[in-house]
């Protein structure tokens, strides 16, 4: 009897655990409302936009330099970047020539990291949805 009455008890504990974890997976898998190649071109113009200093292999380059060399490099990847993830992992980290990671430059002097600072970007665009 005690026996019965404990795997009764378990039974809606485990509804809820069930709705739980369908509820995370649906809500991670629900998709954006902005196409991968809305969120590339988004980043592209905030960049140009953000009047931030961009530096590149130790050298400094205004915003609308930075986009325009963001563009190149995305052209020349071609059809081999396919989502804002990779553009932001192959494009947008480092140098292809030297490896040395980019940074953007607030007026401030404050230095970050340009992927650091494009997934800020992206996760505030993505919250907006």
């Amino acid at each position: 009897m005690i026996k019965q009455i404990l795997i009764i008890n378990r039974v809606p504990y485990f509804y809820i655990l069930l709705f739980f974890l369908f509820s995370i997976t649906y809500l991670n898998s629900y998709p954006s409302k902005h196409s991968e190649k809305e969120k590339i071109d988004y980043l592209l113009e905030t960049l140009e936009n953000s009047n931030l200093i961009f530096i590149r292999n130790g050298d400094e380059y205004s915003s609308k330099e930075a986009r325009a060399h963001m563009q190149k490099k995305l052209e020349y990847a071609g059809n081999r970047i396919t989502n804002v993830d990779q553009f932001i992992t192959y494009l947008a980290t480092k140098s292809s020539i030297s490896g040395k990671p980019y940074y953007v430059k607030y007026p401030d002097g404050k230095k970050v990291e340009s992927s650091i600072w494009m997934r800020e970007l992206l996760n505030n665009l993505e919250e907006k949805k």
